[in-house]
């Protein structure tokens, strides 16, 4: 059975034509429902070029929609993965359509933000700007086509950096199992969370660029600052509002921050550097992830001698917010589904200390919703505390690179820190530029600090799957952490259990919201999708899912495709990992196929069932299994028209 995962496991859904004792791969059909033969897709922004790039790779539409305005699409470049110089490791080059794997099969993703991707998925209806859904939401637009003749009905996935609530599977169950089956639910990346900054921190009087005196590494070995565990803490608590703060420098190894060609150090130690928060207006999943690691770990944090109280009391899509008073503001005009306004439940939020500005950036320029002076802004070389937020990971990129615009005596600075997937940060095909990530330390204490790496995420992840041993095999009955169930108290997690997959991370011994070794804020991003599709989106939805986890080994004209070519983290990294994203480790990758790609482990959760056959033996480059005709699908979708 070793062989199984080493050639093309059952779990692919490559179709195959019997036409000798090793069949041959063919082309699938392309997708049933979307105008242009494609699946369907909408969520995180974290996520959202590497999941453009794999379906690029799969076959043709190289395009990502943003859902700020009706035509805003950009293209994202052709993945390409070196390869290893084997027969097995094959290089492949994207930027070719003759080089896609199967050429007919297309997905479209709209980067819509966690929480709206969720909501689309639940509620198997079309909530974008002017739909017919429960939760149609002004301001999320589907550029791909909102006309009546081209508008999404429904869903074949989304991605969420959040998991799944128990409100949220209720809804499912009542609004899309009737016509799509159970819910599907399942990490699938796994996200590291850079806390980005500006290496340029202002102008000097000569017009010249102030660099940070950045003593650490980042991701691909450029110069990066290092923030402890209580420098970030004090940071986004609003405690540490300067950049010439004390614990910094000694975080810094004992250097100070300022530039010492284009800066003094008379002028440093005066006025610094106001620092000014930047975080996200739309329900983020990345938030979450940021938020969740804030509450376990700001705690019992001293700054300078001084006690941190941390505003971040729990995880949530939703910074800090006042709810109430004086201080609060009604951000719903912006974006009709964010949380920022005066009623919100206080559920929904990581806290209700206020730490939101009336500010928003609008991808160009800041701007007061009450129309007067930003009050993000700093007084004097004092920040404000109070974040400027924008709508999508995008947004908040381009604010933290923005031009220095804050005058301070005769230099004009920028200052600005914020948290942000680290696929917008060097070396990433789809950084910004001019985005740097801190290095950060490593389980709270000690001098030894990591970068955002895909590598440093993994060494962080050490949950295992529902009911599964350290191999990935299924052992079902015997896992004991406690999850919540859709009703009643919490309980045993279960393969059967959507809401176990994701809470099973934090129910650990070693959570991944405080993890002991590796990069501190690591998140996973969930795969949402369902149990019964129609014919070709669920052979599709196959195939984006195969090639992550690495189980599809031949395209559509029978020849290799490594195992490495997305998710590999090698010399030669794969198509996915060079966006500083990594795929699921092993243990997962199996426990996933076997369960819902597969009946292997007979748990009757799976999307489709191949049938196998294995060569006969002396059959020339025969391998293991080989897949064979139409995987069928799971016999609980007779009757329902599948998504």
């Amino acid at each position: 059975m070793r062989n199984f995962k080493s050639t093309l496991l059952a779990a692919t859904v490559c179709v195959v034509a019997v036409a000798s004792p090793v069949q041959a791969q063919v082309a699938l059909s392309a997708p049933a429902d979307d105008a242009n033969g494609a699946l369907r897709g909408a969520g995180a922004s974290s996520v959202q070029n590497v999941v453009v790039r794999n379906f690029n790779c799969i076959g043709p539409d190289k395009q990502l929609a943003k859902s700020s305005s009706t035509t805003n699409l950009s293209d994202v470049s052709a993945g390409l993965y070196a390869g290893g110089g084997t027969a097995a490791t094959p290089a492949l080059d994207c930027s070719s359509e003759n080089n896609n794997i199967q050429p007919n099969i297309a997905g479209k993703y709209v980067s819509t933000g966690s929480g709206f991707g969720r909501t689309m998925w639940k509620e198997f209806a079309d909530d974008f700007d002017g739909g017919s859904g429960p939760s149609a939401t002004t301001g999320v637009h589907n550029p791909f086509g909102q006309t009546s003749q081209t508008r999404w009905p429904h869903l074949q996935f989304a991605y969420s950096d959040a998991g799944l609530s128990q409100a949220e599977l209720t809804s499912y169950n009542t609004n899309a199992a009737p016509s799509a089956g159970a819910a599907i639910s399942f990490p699938l990346f796994v996200l590291p969370v850079a806390i980005a900054y500006s290496p340029i921190y202002g102008t000097n009087a000569a017009g010249r660029s102030m660099v940070f005196n950045a003593q650490g590494k980042g991701i691909s070995s450029q110069a990066a600052l290092q923030l402890s565990k209580s420098d970030y803490c004090g940071i986004f608590n609003g405690a540490i509002k300067n950049w010439n703060h004390p614990d910094l420098k000694a975080s810094n190894k004992g250097k100070a921050l300022f530039d010492p060609v284009n800066d003094t150090a008379a002028r440093w130690t005066a006025s610094g550097v106001p620092i000014r928060l930047v975080g996200r207006l739309d329900k983020s999943g990345t938030t979450d992830v940021f938020t969740r690691h804030l509450a376990a770990v700001c705690n019992n944090v001293t700054n300078n001698g001084v006690a941190l109280t941390n505003k971040y009391l729990r995880n949530a899509e939703t910074l800090p917010y006042s709810a109430v008073g004086s201080v609060n503001a009604d951000f719903t005009g912006v974006r009709s589904d964010s949380n920022y306004f005066p009623t919100v439940a206080s559920s929904k939020l990581a806290g209700t200390t206020n730490m939101i500005s009336g500010d928003y950036w609008t991808g160009s320029q800041i701007v007061n919703l009450g129309g007067g002076t930003p009050t993000s802004m700093p007084t004097s070389n004092v920040g404000s505390g109070l974040y400027l937020i924008a709508d999508g990971g995008g947004k908040v990129a381009s604010a933290i690179v923005s031009a220095p615009d804050y005058t301070l005596g005769a230099v004009t600075l920028n200052g600005k820190i914020g948290y942000i997937s680290a696929d917008f940060v060097s070396p990433s095909p789809d950084a910004p530029g001019g985005l740097n990530a801190a290095s950060l330390q490593i389980g709270g204490t000690g001098t030894t600090y990591a970068a955002p790496s895909p590598k440093n995420a993994l060494a962080a992840f050490t949950q295992l799957p529902p009911e599964t041993n350290s191999s990935g095999a299924y052992t079902a009955g015997t896992d004991t952490r406690q999850v919540t169930q859709l009703t009643g108290p919490k309980a045993n997690a279960t393969r059967a259990n959507p809401l176990a997959w994701f809470e099973v991370l934090y129910a650990d011994a070693n959570p991944l919201s405080a993890p002991s070794a590796g990069y501190p804020i690591v998140g996973a991003t969930q795969f949402f999708g369902y149990t019964c599709y129609t014919s070709t989106n669920r052979q599709a939805i196959g195939n984006h899912l195969g090639l992550i986890l690495g189980q599809i080994a031949k395209n559509s004209a029978n020849t290799a495709v490594s195992k490495a070519a997305f998710g590999g983290l090698t010399a030669n990294p794969g198509i996915i990992v060079q966006g500083n994203i990594a795929v699921v480790p092993t243990t997962w990758a199996t426990a996933i196929t076997k369960t819902f790609l597969s009946n292997a482990d007979a748990t009757g959760l799976h999307i489709q069932s191949m049938v196998t056959s294995v060569p006969a033996k002396g059959t020339p480059g025969a391998r293991g299994y080989v897949a064979q005709n139409d995987p069928t699908a799971n016999s609980s979708c007779s009757g329902k028209t599948g998504a």
